[in-house]
């Protein structure tokens, strides 16, 4: 069956999220990942003003999008979850039958997931919204963002051919290295 190109790369997309939690988690099947990528994206929507909501839902893969949204009852959000307790308490209780995962495990391995995936902008406006106990739960993704980042930056001046000295100062490849003043015997 033939599909149009944007179906089968959201199809990818939402592949590659699956696989990336699945080994995150060291989960046992993809139907396991799946639920705790509802799960965990249900409860965050939920804390998260309609806006806010809605800008995330924007950076998300299509597939993942409409996972993100069934079910959504707007004029209910954002909820008064204001510790990690309830938070976690609310992702165990959004996955009946799944019972092998851990909330705390699901949660975080999602919000690195999302760190990941979405823009550190975004990811930052969403950290905003949340309750300060909350914000723990992205400690991790978000070293892991800015360690992506510094990554990044070193790639992109690899590229263009400049390199940082361990000084901290640049050299540039074109630079040719000092004559040699040894003599060899």
């Amino acid at each position: 069956m033939d599909r149009p190109a944007a179906i089968n790369r959201t199809v990818q997309e939402a592949d590659i999220w699956l696989n990336e939690l699945l080994e995150d988690m060291q989960a046992a099947s993809k139907d396991t990942a799946y639920a705790a990528l509802r799960t965990v994206l249900h409860e965050l929507r939920d804390r998260l003003t309609v806006d806010e909501a809605a800008q995330l839902a924007a950076q998300l893969p299509m597939i993942v999008c409409g996972l993100y949204f069934n079910g959504w009852k707007p004029a209910a959000n954002p909820t008064r979850v204001r510790t990690v307790q309830e938070f976690l308490d609310g992702v165990r209780d959004r996955a009946p039958g799944h019972e092998e995962i851990d909330p705390d495990l699901a949660t975080r391995c999602v919000f690195a997931l999302l760190a990941r995936h979405v823009s550190p902008g975004e990811v930052d406006d969403v950290i905003g919204q949340l309750p300060m106990e909350l914000r723990a739960l992205w400690s991790s993704s978000r070293a892991e963002r800015s360690a992506i980042a510094e990554a990044a930056v070193t790639l992109v001046e690899i590229d263009r051919g400049t390199v940082l000295d361990e000084g901290g100062g640049q050299t540039s490849p074109q630079a040719s290295p000092a004559p040699s003043t040894e003599v060899s015997r």
